[in-house]
């Protein structure tokens, strides 16, 4: 009974400081990754602050295969964030609202540099639409998009 050995304390201080050591690492790895997300939304937050897209015009007609055209021509009138802005809007009328489209020309949207006027036509079922709401967005490296707070109302 008198030869029963225990861990010596050398051994038991190493495996706690590795033991805390690993907590460490992993403490760290989700509290970086949560400063790297908040930084990033306040990056494209304020990027937002100084985007102003607005729809100059909306010019609805039928086509002569009976088909509803839209003409919508957006400006960009700031000079904000000059990189890749983007734009969603959506066509209102009394009764119903088209759901949201995207600006983009033969399925590839493409940004609105500042100070430029982009027009583009579309068919639609929609008809009689009295309102346009246009809101603006971004593109991360991932090609996510980031939707900016600021909308722009035009009716017509």
């Amino acid at each position: 009974m008198k030869n029963k050995r225990g861990l010596s304390t050398v051994v038991t201080t190493l495996i706690i400081i590795l033991l805390v050591l690993v907590a460490v690492g992993i403490i760290w790895g989700v509290v970086s990754n949560l400063l790297e997300n908040s930084r990033k939304k306040i990056q494209y937050s304020t990027s937002c602050l100084d985007v102003e897209i607005r729809a100059l015009s909306v010019v609805e007609y039928t086509d002569s295969y009976l088909n509803n055209v839209y003409n919508v021509t957006l400006q960009r009138t700031s000079t904000g964030e000059s990189g890749a802005v983007f734009a969603k809007f959506t066509l209102f009328s009394d009764e119903s609202n088209t759901k949201v489209l995207n600006f983009e020309e033969e399925n590839e949207a493409y940004p609105l540099e500042p100070l430029t006027t982009k027009k583009i036509s579309f068919i639609s079922t929609f008809q009689n639409a009295t309102r346009i709401e246009v809101t603006p967005y971004l593109l991360d490296d991932q090609g996510n998009e980031f939707i900016c707070a600021t909308t722009t109302i035009k009716n017509f």
